[in-house]
């Protein structure tokens, strides 16, 4: 299926799995690209792959390898502000993981699910949490953003564990001692109903992190809290292996810290 360059980036068995859904639609081609667009386009400025490159270029050249991580955060800062999600988690970012450090400590490995641009974000989380950090696994269907991941880890002398996968489809294998899972959910249910919670109940983690959007991209609310906290509470009272721990808004986020079985 012919695809324009903007969707070219997306991890392909994803795009497939996509297309066969929506093979008997009256526009197939369309409908895919609606899809797509709802699941990566209407997030990613334009020309944020290579601005990141250039950013990191920038921090290789002035800082050499793993360097100190506050001398990370103006370049860890721009690249943020390139990507809607962590745009709009920006000015909220050091609120937002004193709260998820000050409920579960320091962590020697995270996984990030559906990350978009959030692990740029390790310079700005607080030594209350990653002062442990052996490993930060990443997960996405950008191969480009991966592969520009992969990078930065390097440069903080991380193993480059930033994977591509359909999250729809396929469940990491990862144990882990944190996973973060922000706004992801909403993407998964509207991919395919009960995915979201689901791939939480599967996943092999210490404590999870689920983060729910309180506005639209467009900055609207549309009571998104309340129909997101009553669904929420609804599938953790069924749940018998997962107990809640903390909840909190923050920003245009509503937060909730799980702690697995």
């Amino acid at each position: 299926m012919k695809l324009s360059a903007k969707y070219g980036n997306i991890h392909p068995p994803l795009v497939e799995r996509i297309f066969s859904e929506e093979k008997a639609a009256k526009d197939p081609v369309k409908a895919v690209k609606t899809r797509l667009h709802q699941l990566y386009g209407a997030y990613v400025q334009a020309n944020a792959h290579k601005k990141t490159e250039l950013l990191l270029d920038l921090a290789e050249e002035q800082l050499g390898k793993n360097p100190p991580m506050d001398e990370l955060k103006a370049v860890s800062s721009d690249i943020l502000k390139l990507h809607a999600s962590t745009k709009e988690r920006h000015a909220f970012y050091e609120k937002f993981y004193a709260f998820i450090a000050n409920n579960v400590g320091a962590v020697e490995t995270i996984m990030d699910l559906g990350c978009g641009f959030n692990p740029f974000s390790l310079p700005i989380m607080p030594e209350g949490l990653t002062k442990n950090l052996q490993a930060y696994c990443a997960y996405d269907i950008d191969t480009r953003v991966m592969a520009i991941i992969n990078r930065f880890f390097l440069l903080l002398g991380l193993p480059q564990n930033a994977f591509c996968v359909d999250l729809a489809a396929k469940t990491p294998a990862l144990s882990v001692d944190i996973t973060f899972m922000f706004k992801l959910l909403p993407v998964l249910e509207s991919q395919m109903t009960g995915r979201g919670f689901g791939l939480v109940s599967e996943i092999k983690s210490r404590y999870f992190v689920v983060t729910y959007p309180l506005k639209s991209l467009g900055g609207r609310e549309k009571g998104m809290g309340q129909n997101y906290s009553v669904a929420f509470g609804a599938w953790l009272r069924e749940i018998v292996n997962i107990k809640l721990i903390a909840s909190e808004r923050i920003g245009n986020e509503l937060i909730y810290i799980l702690e697995g079985g």
